[in-house]
């Protein structure tokens, strides 16, 4: 049960992980090293990081059996602390994500993470599972969005969207055909194109030509239908109870120059900072937004603006190549594993990371909100560097054993 093959190890993979990890503890002691309270925790993610690779061999040692065996009783106890968390966290800047225990502070929601992975690929490893009917794509939806609704009352809404974004990708693995996996997306079109629009009219075209081209079962349209109207009708209502930090968020994503001195201030100098790097940057160090400390957050959220500043456009393409490596061969890996439940774990991971990195990227450049979420093996932070690499070690336990039924 316990045993990793070291022969078998996708080295390619190995590879591109260990590079952002080292370019993660160069970057974060740069960004760290101009005087202030953040001095000094270069060397405490240089622990985590130990730390962190060392569970990565641990999990990919033992047997992914295991984990489907523990993938309910895992998912059970990631909610009881999502929900201990919302009690007895430590609350931050408004928001309860935090638990400690005595030295020890955890996210349980990067638990949560993994454990809804287990318990989705476990349920959709069924030969007899038949998506096309309500009873057999209902209850994953159920599992996706409880984890989601606990971490999005926190609130962290930001992390909270990375597991319906799992549960799409396993879906579409697990053979759900990609037009009814748009029409299931719909209320999600429903929710951006208000943002964007400040109406419903956009998507009541767009949600008639998605009836058109899909043609769904009279059980599946009514549910689209109820679900889509409730989601118009409080619309209003969500933004209205929306808070006042998200509602800023939304509103800087859509125009920062807005507010250049307040929400806006952080995408600003995120631009300026990548911008200012040009080509090959301004050199390791020397950074001027850094070190005059207009870049906020330089060391967790815009760590990749200090990638951009300091090293310039081929630092920061050398991170995306690293980033493309880790995302197609956690793919590939999916693809060659024999066993249902390996194949399925493997695109729960990679589109979690997926969806972590990109919104990292484009909310530096202001292409998507700012939403707190770290960059994965980058940013500062023990927790998240953890779960990072546990997760790249369930890809290697997928690779070591991809032969196994």
């Amino acid at each position: 049960m316990i045993r990793l093959r070291v022969p078998y190890l996708d080295w390619t993979l190995a590879a591109a992980t260990l590079g952002l990890v080292v370019m993660g503890l160069l970057t974060v002691y740069s960004a760290t090293s101009i005087p202030g309270a953040h001095q000094g925790l270069w060397l405490k993610q240089l622990l985590w990081c130990g730390l962190a690779l060392g569970a990565a061999w641990a999990v990919a040692a033992i047997h992914y059996r295991l984990y489907d065996s523990l993938a309910w009783p895992l998912y059970g106890v990631s909610l009881v602390l999502l929900v201990a968390v919302l009690a007895i966290g430590t609350e931050r800047l408004g928001a309860k994500r935090w638990i400690e225990l005595g030295p020890i502070q955890f996210q349980p929601s990067e638990i949560a993470a993994i454990a809804t992975t287990f318990v989705l690929a476990r349920y959709f490893d069924n030969a007899r599972l038949d998506l096309s009917r309500v009873s057999g794509w209902l209850p994953p939806l159920g599992l996706a969005l409880l984890p989601f609704a606990l971490v999005a009352k926190e609130p962290d809404l930001g992390t909270a969207l990375s597991f319906p974004v799992m549960l799409v990708a396993m879906y579409f693995w697990a053979g759900v055909p990609l037009s009814r996996l748009l029409l299931g997306l719909s209320p999600v079109f429903n929710v951006v194109l208000f943002f964007l629009t400040g109406t419903v009219g956009w998507f009541v075209g767009l949600f008639v030509l998605l009836l058109a081209a899909t043609r769904p079962r009279l059980p599946m349209l009514v549910v689209m239908l109820v679900l889509n109207v409730a989601v118009s009708v409080e619309l209003p209502h969500i933004w209205h109870h929306m808070h006042d930090y998200q509602k800023r968020r939304i509103e800087t994503f859509l125009n920062p120059g807005n507010d250049p001195t307040g929400s806006g201030y952080q995408i600003i100098q995120s631009r300026i900072a990548i911008g200012s790097g040009g080509v090959v940057g301004k050199g390791y160090l020397k950074g001027s937004q850094k070190a005059l400390a207009f870049l906020p957050m330089r060391h967790t959220d815009f760590i990749y603006s200090v990638v951009g500043e300091e090293f310039g456009l081929l630092g920061s393409l050398t991170v995306v190549l690293l980033y493309a490596v880790v995302i197609l061969r956690g793919f590939r890996l999916a693809a060659m594993a024999r066993n249902g439940f390996a194949s399925l774990m493997a695109v729960g991971v990679v589109s979690t990371l997926f969806y972590h990195i990109m919104v990292n990227m484009l909310m530096t450049i202001g292409w998507a909100p700012v939403t707190g979420l770290p960059l994965p093996l980058l940013s500062y932070g023990g927790t998240a560097l953890m779960v990072n690499c546990v997760q790249l070690g369930l890809l290697q336990n997928v690779a070591v054993r991809r032969q196994e039924f």
